[in-house]
């Protein structure tokens, strides 16, 4: 009698097991395979871009003002991208999120969700330049929810797979950075090439920092680098005050992860942070909006600004408003941006007003250039050089590095300098005798203390 009976126990397990290995896949109804080659659309969204609706009836890629299209800023090279904004609006639609910004597709590309569950972009040709890796793991569906996060779920509604967690150069609220996941925000080439660009703004234990790297060498140039976001920050946009009952403005906010604290239920009120350089705990508030900007997104973009834009739904025309700038009049100077002045330039209270040239501060154009490294480099080693002096002036870096290493002579900071060919120059202040040794010059601030001084090779 015990062998039928575990005959039949696992007849009745293999049974189970099939039915539901059978609804952990997607169902015909919700599987799709849509393909590239549709009408280019009639209005005008960011990058001026063209694109291409997806449609199919077993899938929505519409959830408002959310929408999932192909686009692209050079001809036969599509990117996979979800947009923000409605048509009706007349406003600028904006480009949010790309899932293959640089692995383009080109003309008849299919995007396909089958019965395994994996989400593959492929060429005509069946080539595929991107998936979510998400085969026989219990995908059951797709969809794209209320705030803008793309998803693949299992029967349960749990995600298997979701956007949130492959960002590019944007957050959009809610969304997160985390130490021990996707960590890092990078930047477009350009508005044409949407590629990885030079700027990047990383989360690390020890704060959250934007870099520049044009030259093989990461410099910073802004951010939190010593505020501590416990392993995770999220761009969030809150009611300043908690009582639903009363009108209340909203606020711009990057959050820690949260830890047990005790709140006082009377001040509920956060100040606004007004100086990210330095050390802090806590959510920073990056500024204050006067309407429900809950659909609102943290950019960085191609030339290296930190912007938030925040979406008013009851505005018929304008519907978008820049929320937040970093480098601006009321967070950080305008002139802290390295590509404020183009490739090179002389930057005072907001302004471009000088190009350094070895004959003097002559009057700015964006044709101002920097020297180049190869005219210093020949087989890997440095040759003689000439420096000229520019009294009065800081490197966009300086502010985050200490002002550079020191004390130190300014012989010993020009022999540094002297002997590395891609140093461009050397930032030299007197009073603290700090050195900073620069390969990339970019923006220039112009200081009131006349004890910081810059030689600029030439």
């Amino acid at each position: 009698m015990t062998k039928p009976i575990m005959l039949r126990f696992l007849i009745v397990a293999l049974a189970i097991a099939t039915v539901s290995l059978v609804t952990a896949q997607v169902p015909p109804e919700k599987q799709f395979r849509v393909v590239n080659n549709d009408e280019f659309g009639d209005y005008i969204t960011e990058y001026d871009a063209s694109y291409r609706f997806i449609n199919s009836p077993n899938a929505s890629f519409f959830t408002r003002p959310f929408q999932l299209l192909f686009y692209n800023t050079t001809p036969s090279a599509y990117v996979l991208a979800l947009r923000v904004g409605l048509r009706s609006e007349e406003s600028l639609m904006r480009w949010i999120w790309d899932a293959n910004r640089n692995n383009p597709v080109g003309e008849n590309a299919t995007l396909s969700l089958g019965r395994n569950g994996n989400l593959v972009l492929a060429e005509s040709n069946g080539r595929v330049k991107w998936q979510t890796n998400t085969a026989n793991k219990g995908v059951t569906g797709f969809q794209i929810l209320p705030n803008g996060n793309i998803v693949l779920h299992d029967k349960n509604g749990k995600f298997v797979w979701q956007s949130f967690d492959h960002p590019t150069d944007t957050l959009l609220t809610g969304q997160s950075l985390r130490v021990n996941g996707p960590n890092k925000l990078v930047s477009r080439k350009s508005d044409m090439d949407g590629s990885d660009g030079p700027y990047s703004m990383v989360l690390d234990t020890k704060g959250l920092t934007m870099y520049v790297n044009k030259t093989g060498q990461p410099l910073v140039y802004g951010g939190w680098p010593n505020h501590d976001f416990r392993g995770t920050v999220t761009f969030a946009v809150r009611r300043e005050f908690d009582n639903l009952t009363e009108p209340s403005a909203y606020e711009l906010l990057l959050e820690p992860a949260p830890q047990p604290t005790t709140t006082n239920p009377g001040n509920n009120r956060r100040l606004l942070q007004s100086r990210p350089i330095g050390s802090g705990d806590g959510t920073l508030n990056l500024n204050k909006i006067n309407y429900n900007g809950t659909i609102s997104y943290l950019r960085l973009g191609s030339d290296g600004s930190l912007k938030a834009f925040s979406w008013f739904d009851p505005a018929t025309y304008l519907t978008w408003e820049e929320s937040f700038s970093f480098f601006s009049t009321y967070f950080v100077r305008q002139c802290g941006l390295p590509s404020f002045c183009g490739d090179y330039g002389y930057c005072d209270r907001g302004m471009c007003v000088a190009c350094p040239t070895p004959k003097g501060l002559l009057g700015w154009s964006d044709q101002c250039a920097p020297p180049k490294t190869t005219q210093f480099c020949s087989g890997g080693k440095g040759k003689a050089v000439n420096y000229y002096k520019i009294v009065g002036v800081e490197h966009f870096t300086g502010p985050y590095v200490n002002d550079g290493q020191g004390p130190t002579s300014v012989n010993d900071c020009k022999a540094k300098c002297d002997r590395d060919c891609k140093c461009l120059g050397y930032f030299y202040k007197e009073k603290d005798k700090k050195c900073l040794i620069a390969p990339l010059l970019g923006t220039l601030i112009k200081d009131a203390n006349t004890s910081s001084v810059a030689y600029i090779k030439y």
